[in-house]
C-alpha cells in the first residue's frame, strides 16, 4: 500500500496512523477505567488510589504521543506496570463486588499498557514493544492477584488485544516489504514510460524537419528554371544543408531557450528579390522571426503571399514557438506550392490576450483530409503535432475545388492592456 506517496514516507506515514490509532484505543481504556472506579469509589473510598494510578498513565501517554521519544515510552511502560498493580490490587481487594481477576474493568490499563507497542518505527519495533508492555502487564497483574483472596484466571482481553495488535503490525510490516520490493519496478516503468516519450518526441521532431528542409528543397528545384541555379536557390540549399547537418536531435537548445539552428531568411541577404517577387509594405516588417522568415522563403520560391492581420503579434511568441510556428507556416506555404495548384495565398494574424493565431488561405483545389494518402508526411508531423506540442491546436478547413484554409493557434505571453 503506497497511499500515493513516495516509498521513504510510506512507512514512516503507516507508522504514525498505527501509533495514533493505539494510543487513541489506550486513552479510551484509561478513560474508561478511571470512569468506573471513580463512580465504584463514592461508596468504595478506598479505591480513590485507583482513579491517581490511570491519571498517571493517561498524562505520561499523552506526552508520549505528542514527543514520540524512547525515554517516555520507558517512562510510560515503568509508571504503567505500577499502575497496573496498584489498579489491580485495589478493585480486587473488594472480592465481593469483583470476585475474579478476570474481569474486564481489569483488564482495561492492561489493555492500554499493551497499546504502547503501537510506536514503533518498524514492525519488529512494536512488536517488541508490544510484548514486553504485554509481559509486564501479566506479571503486575499476576503480583496484585497473589495480594489478594480472589483466584487467579488467564485474561483473555489483554491477551487478545496483544495479538491483534501484533498480527496488525506483522500484516504492515509484510506490506511494506512488498511494496518495498515493488518499489524498483515502478521505477523502471517509470523510466521507459519517459524513454518512450523522449523517443517519440525524437522521431516527431527528426521526422518534422527532414519534411521541412528535403521536401521543401525538393519543391524549389522542380520549380527552378533549367540550367545554373540561381544565387537564391543555391543560398536556400546551403541553408537546408547547414541545418541538417548542425542539428544536434538531442541537446540541441541554444542559449536563447532554442531548438535548432536559427538562421534568417538567406535569399534577402545575397540576392535582389525577383521580379515576381511582392515587396512587403513597410509595416508589414516591423518584427523579424522565423514566421517572416519563412514567408520570404515562400516568396522568393515563387508564391505570391499577402500578410494581414498585425505581424507585430509575433514579437509575443518566445524564440521556441517562433521557430515551430515559423516551420509550420513554411509547411503550409509548401503544401501550397505542391498540391493547391495555385500560386498565391493570404497569411493573416491575429492575437487575443493569451493566444496568437495565423491563418493560411489559398483559393487552390483543396482536398479532403481523411481521404489523404497516409504518406502525407506534412500536415501531420510538420504542422499538427509541432503546433500541438506547444500547447496549440490547428483547425483545417478545405474541400475540393474550394481551396483550404489553416488555423494554427498558440499560446503567447500576455498581452498589455
Amino acid at each position: 500500500m503506497s497511499l500515493g506517496l513516495p516509498g521513504h514516507l510510506v512507512q514512516l506515514t503507516l507508522a504514525r496512523a498505527l501509533a495514533r490509532a493505539a494510543h487513541w484505543f489506550a486513552l479510551t481504556c484509561l478513560m474508561a477505567g478511571a470512569v468506573s472506579v471513580s463512580i465504584l469509589s463514592l461508596n468504595r473510598p478506598e479505591l480513590w488510589i485507583t482513579v491517581v494510578a490511570v491519571v498517571a498513565m493517561g498524562a505520561l501517554l499523552v506526552l508520549f504521543t505528542r514527543h514520540r521519544r524512547i525515554g517516555f515510552a520507558v517512562a510510560y511502560l515503568v509508571v504503567g506496570t505500577l499502575g497496573v498493580y496498584v489498579f489491580t490490587q485495589a478493585v480486587l481487594g473488594v472480592p465481593d463486588v469483583f470476585p475474579a481477576s478476570n474481569m474486564f474493568l481489569v483488564a482495561l490499563p492492561k489493555m492500554a499498557l499493551v497499546m504502547v507497542g503501537g510506536a514503533g518505527s518498524t514492525a519488529l519495533a512494536g512488536v517488541l514493544w508490544s510484548t514486553a508492555a504485554f509481559l509486564l502487564a501479566e506479571f503486575a497483574a499476576l503480583l496484585a492477584i497473589l495480594g489478594t483472596v480472589v483466584p487467579y484466571r488467564p485474561d483473555l482481553f489483554t491477551l487478545s488485544t496483544y495479538l491483534v495488535l501484533v498480527g496488525v503490525m506483522v500484516l504492515a510490516g509484510i506490506d511494506r516489504r512488498l511494496s518495498n520490493a515493488a518499489q524498483p519496478a515502478i521505477h523502471r516503468a517509470v523510466q521507459d514510460g519517459a524513454n518512450r516519450q523522449l523517443r517519440d518526441a525524437l522521431d516527431t521532431r527528426a521526422i518534422a524537419l527532414l519534411n521541412d528542409t528535403t521536401v521543401a528543397q525538393l519543391v524549389a528545384l522542380s520549380l527552378a528554371e533549367p540550367g545554373a541555379l540561381s544565387p537564391a536557390l543555391q543560398a536556400s540549399l546551403r541553408y537546408t544543408l547547414t541545418t541538417l547537418h548542425d542539428t544536434d536531435w538531442l541537446t540541441d537548445i541554444d542559449a536563447r531557450g532554442n531548438t535548432g539552428p536559427q538562421p534568417t531568411s538567406p535569399v534577402k541577404a545575397q540576392t535582389p528579390a525577383p521580379s515576381h517577387q511582392h515587396t512587403p509594405e513597410p509595416t508589414q516588417q516591423t518584427v523579424t522571426s522565423a514566421v517572416t522568415a519563412a514567408i520570404e522563403r515562400g516568396r522568393d520560391r515563387g508564391l505570391k503571399i499577402d500578410v494581414t492581420g498585425d505581424v507585430d503579434a509575433l514579437a509575443r511568441l518566445d524564440a521556441g514557438s517562433d521557430r515551430a510556428v515559423g516551420l509550420a507556416v513554411q509547411q503550409c506555404l509548401v503544401n501550397v506550392i505542391l498540391h493547391a495548384g495555385i500560386a498565391s495565398a493570404e497569411v493573416a494574424i491575429e492575437q487575443d490576450l493569451t493566444t496568437i493565431s495565423l491563418r493560411i488561405t489559398d483559393a487552390g483545389r483543396g482536398f479532403t483530409e481523411s481521404e489523404s494518402a497516409s504518406d502525407r508526411l506534412g500536415l501531420r508531423q510538420s504542422v499538427r503535432r509541432r503546433i500541438e506540442q506547444l500547447g496549440g491546436s490547428v483547425l483545417i478547413w478545405s474541400r475540393p475545388g474550394a481551396g483550404t484554409s489553416i488555423r494554427l493557434t498558440v499560446p503567447a505571453a500576455q498581452k498589455d492592456s
